[in-house]
């Protein structure tokens, strides 16, 4: 959803120029080509997954089509910012990370299509010298992990700190829902040693929890693409495989209503579902070594609006109860205040 006044004739007519962090070319790119496509999003940009899949797009749609090249641009944001970039026709296209904000950015008019496009993954990371005792065993569920962390933050608030990105970004929301699985708004004191509001991109982010020593949550990707010293210094307390988890971090590719590149969004949209297209690219993306994301899932790859009702909201609110039940099944509340 967008957070910005939504003007459809200012969006279509007279959109705001944003900057372009990196323009894509495929096997053009001694031509330079003009950009005919404008996508934002921010931790896949940073990774290179977005890279990898503009450049296969463009020769495979050039290829397929018989069209003139053409650029791939990368605008980078946060989700919120590439939800607000959506509604004023910054962008064509929008890489976003919140199944509910996209029903209602469809329901406000300024999305007309969801796809999903692939699966990346959060996990919880923090010091080697895990000062919380966090308990390191793929047993342990992430609101015992967080409800772990809280308790270790009241006893030694100097010691152990969280780092949270406090953007809006999809980072900030899923770590927020899960302090308030387990009873806790810990944003809500007036101040907090212990929360550390940080708004940064992710691998600025990363980076800066390594070198003070603070616990935070990532997504693979991240882990994966920041600079090894990073990893180092951190240990792994908590990832998804792949599964129903409330660690999940869906990832969608929004097709803007009022989109200057109306008919390339669309084309990269259908491209990105394709087994033979983006889910290739994203399934085999590498960075270091390592695989960082996994194909979305074919049954709920779905493009049209009217297949964004029923169940596959419904499937969503599953998965969201499911995460609920699991704290509350855990015991996992605490109340000790912080200060």
């Amino acid at each position: 959803m967008a957070s910005v006044k939504i003007d459809p004739e200012l969006a279509k007519n007279n959109p705001p120029n944003v900057p372009l962090e990196e323009v894509y070319y495929g096997s053009y790119a001694n031509e330079k080509p003009p950009t005919q496509l404008r996508i934002a999003t921010g931790g896949a940009g940073q990774s290179g997954l977005l890279r990898a899949l503009a450049h296969a797009f463009i020769d495979s749609h050039v290829k397929e089509t018989g069209s003139k090249p053409f650029g791939v641009a990368w605008v980078k944001s946060d989700t919120a910012g590439s939800f607000n970039n959506l509604a004023t026709g910054a962008v064509d296209l929008s890489i976003t990370y919140h199944p509910a904000a996209e029903d209602i950015a469809i329901e406000q008019g300024f999305a007309e299509r969801s796809v999903y496009a692939w699966r990346d993954h959060f996990m919880l990371v923090g010091p080697t010298s895990n000062p919380a005792n966090l308990t390191l065993s793929p047993t342990t569920s992430i609101q015992t992990l967080f409800s772990q962390l809280f308790r270790g933050a009241a006893a030694n608030p100097s010691a152990v700190r969280f780092l949270s990105r406090y953007d809006k970004s999809a980072t900030n929301i899923k770590e927020s829902y899960i302090w308030t699985t387990i009873g806790q708004v810990p944003w809500a004191y007036p101040y907090s040693d212990f929360y550390h509001r940080y708004t940064a991109f992710p691998f600025q982010a990363m980076e800066t929890a390594a070198k003070l020593g603070e616990y935070t949550l990532i997504d693979r990707g991240t882990w994966w693409g920041v600079e090894a010293w990073v990893r180092e210094k951190m240990t792994v307390f908590a990832k998804d495989e792949d599964t129903d988890h409330i660690l999940l971090n869906p990832a969608h590719a929004l097709v803007g209503t009022w989109s200057r590149y109306h008919d390339n969004a669309n084309a990269f949209a259908d491209w990105m579902v394709r087994e033979d297209g983006g889910q290739k690219v994203a399934s085999e993306f590498r960075v270091n070594g390592a695989v960082l994301y996994t194909k979305a899932p074919e049954e709920e790859r779905r493009g049209e609006v009217e297949e964004e009702d029923g169940e596959k909201k419904g499937n969503r609110e599953g998965e969201e109860g499911k995460g609920n039940q699991e704290g509350e099944e855990k015991g996992a509340v605490s109340v000790m205040p912080l200060t």
